[in-house]
């Protein structure tokens, strides 16, 4: 109840603060409310410096930002977000999605892992799914239409491979990241805001994706981690599924920009 209230008032106060600005600085007062909201989005974080203020207004963050209203209205609309998530945290449908899922991996493991046969890259990625479009049919299980998982993806690090420190850009929905060849050395990992999740320790880590975050791979050995994006559990599923469907006609013909440092498995 107090997190509704904290959430209520602070809407009322942005809200507010639109109004008289606008009344004195006309339509320029929207960019000041998109800088609050974006300030209002970055201090979630408990790692927060210059470095990664600088980085969300001018640098991997900027799409982040332009978002930020709809990431504050879904965080509105929603349960109180703990960034980080166990299966036991959602309720049994979403859980059971992303079961299946999972058990769908482990079940075409080796089906999987030919498709990166020849991949040259240091970073190469294999989408199924991307924002509910059907993209890959090798897997039909993997090509039905789930109520909560809407991206379905493989990504291969080689070794000694790492990403620069991003943001996603969306908070309706939730990255779910499965290490599907079950690594067993330390140097394979993801940091989320100073988290680090290890792989040889949990090989599922489920996360708000649009934390900076960051992943690694030291070791000798490749790293195959599925990736799936669910719609987050909140108050009122449809409106946030409405949400996705909207951006979806967006993100599906940008993912290209997001992956332009990724080889492309077709």
């Amino acid at each position: 109840m107090k997190t509704f209230l904290y959430k209520f008032f602070l809407m009322i106060f942005l809200l507010s603060v639109f109004i008289v600005l606008f009344n004195f600085i006309s339509y320029w007062s929207l960019f000041i409310i998109w800088v609050l909201f974006g300030f209002i989005d970055l201090l979630r974080h408990k790692t927060l410096d210059k470095k990664i203020i600088k980085q969300y207004f001018t640098g991997k963050g900027i799409l982040t930002w332009f978002l930020s209203p709809i990431n504050l209205l879904t965080d509105f609309l929603s349960p109180k977000n703990t960034h980080v998530y166990n299966l036991d945290d959602f309720p049994p449908d979403l859980k059971n999605e992303i079961q299946e899922v999972k058990n769908l991996f482990d079940k075409n493991f080796s089906n999987i892992v030919s498709r990166f046969e020849g991949a040259d890259s240091a970073r190469t990625m294999l989408f199924y799914k991307w924002y509910d479009k059907n993209l890959d049919y090798s897997i039909p299980e993997f090509n039905r239409k789930f109520k909560y998982v809407k991206t379905i993806a493989v990504s291969l690090f080689k070794n000694k491979t790492s990403t620069s420190r991003h943001f996603g850009p969306l908070r309706i929905s939730f990255r779910v990241l499965y290490n599907i060849n079950k690594v067993q050395n330390p140097g394979s990992y993801i940091e989320a805001d100073g988290i680090i999740n290890k792989w040889m320790d949990s090989p599922i880590f489920i996360f708000d994706d649009t934390l900076i975050h960051q992943s690694f791979n030291k070791e000798e050995n490749v790293r195959y981690c599925a990736f799936i994006d669910i719609i987050r559990p909140s108050y009122l599923y449809s409106v946030l599924s409405f949400f996705m469907h909207i951006v979806s006609f967006f993100m599906i013909s940008v993912r290209g920009i997001f992956y332009k440092n990724w080889k492309m498995i077709k």
